[in-house]
């Protein structure tokens, strides 16, 4: 038996993002604009794309999206030049879908024509860090060595 769930409740986003309109395989919103490299089962719904969608998906170069139990899952990949890790990489798509899709799912795959790369530059050290550091130095002072001990040592009896 299955749980009939109201279409307004397919919405994830608590704050919905831009409406994405498909023409040709251009698939744009905004300032955004996607190409559609493939659409495998007609998987590509730009009103559930809109609704999954997500600005952190923005620094990808690609973005495949498959269905299981009729949810649409969103998973980014970069070109093979940036990627770091291996599963990130836009070559290894035919493995992604053979090991994390459903067998024979639709999926499709949306090309990012203008990534937003972010920037690789130093992050500044907190100011809470080092004031607090400062303070501690400030304040640090050496123990005391004492004699006494909290608990007493004792020798061994030799024989019995």
């Amino acid at each position: 038996m299955r749980k009939d769930i109201d279409p307004e409740l397919y919405n994830y986003n608590r704050f919905p993002g831009p409406q994405f309109i498909r023409r040709g395989d251009l698939v744009e919103a905004d300032e955004l604009l996607f190409t559609l490299l493939t659409d495998h089962k007609a998987a590509f719904d730009p009103e559930r794309f809109s609704q999954r969608f997500s600005h952190l998906l923005l620094k990808f170069d690609f973005i495949v999206g498959d269905w299981s139990n009729d949810q649409l899952r969103l998973k980014g990949f970069y070109r093979d030049k940036r990627a770091d890790q291996g599963w990130s990489k836009i070559s290894r798509l035919e493995d992604y879908l053979l090991e994390y899709c459903s067998f024979g799912a639709p999926y499709f795959v949306l090309e990012n024509v203008h990534p937003v790369y972010p920037s690789k530059s130093k992050k500044k050290p907190r100011e809470w860090r080092d004031k607090r550091s400062q303070a501690q130095k400030d304040s640090y002072r050496p123990r005391k060595k004492t004699g006494n001990r909290h608990f007493s040592i004792r020798k061994k009896q030799e024989g019995g």
